[in-house]
């Protein structure tokens, strides 16, 4: 929950009164996150959080799993997410592969789905822009959204930026600014 993409989706979840449930390894993340609008949050220490889901769902799971580090945490996005429920795998930080049980992705009708911008031809970014001009350059105006900058370094800093990045310290985006 303290990547970008985590603090965006937080913000959006709460712009469109959806529920949202956050994980991290630190609980201060979780603690700036719960300052933004995330309404249940998962310290995750042995890389286990389903459980504790199903607990805060009645056991339903839930709807959506933004899926930002792949490996393992893949099997406990299957436990978790509920019958005819979406798994958006956005970020591979553990990894790319993952043994996992089919079974649960037939048996729960699991819609598992993959995206990245970067690969994509440029037709399908335009349309991309398109859509998030329509439904979060909105949500931006009337201030439901508010790009969260952790730490900003001179380009001619990028391998600090880099190193800060891998220590996993940061909430938030980090910037690199070019003169």
């Amino acid at each position: 929950v303290g990547s970008g993409v985590g603090v965006a989706a937080t913000q959006i979840a709460r712009a469109i009164g959806a529920i949202s449930i956050g994980t991290s390894r630190t609980a201060d993340k979780l603690k700036e996150a719960s300052k933004l609008g995330l309404d249940h949050s998962i310290l995750v220490e042995d890389g286990k959080f389903a459980e504790r889901v199903k607990e805060l769902t009645a056991s339903n799971g839930v709807a959506l799993v933004l899926e930002l580090v792949g490996g393992s945490y893949f099997e406990e996005d299957l436990d978790c997410v509920r019958y005819q429920g979406r798994i958006m795998i956005v970020g591979l930080l553990a990894g790319r592969k993952v043994e996992c049980d089919l079974g649960k992705i037939l048996s729960k009708r699991i819609n598992v789905r993959g995206t990245t911008l970067r690969t994509r031809p440029l037709e399908q970014k335009i349309l991309a822009g398109q859509m998030l001009a329509r439904n979060i350059v909105p949500l931006l105006k009337k201030g439901l959204l508010k790009p969260l900058v952790d730490r900003e370094f001179n380009l001619e800093e990028a391998d600090k930026a880099h190193t800060y990045m891998e220590s996993n310290e940061n909430f938030g985006k980090i910037v690199l600014k070019v003169s």
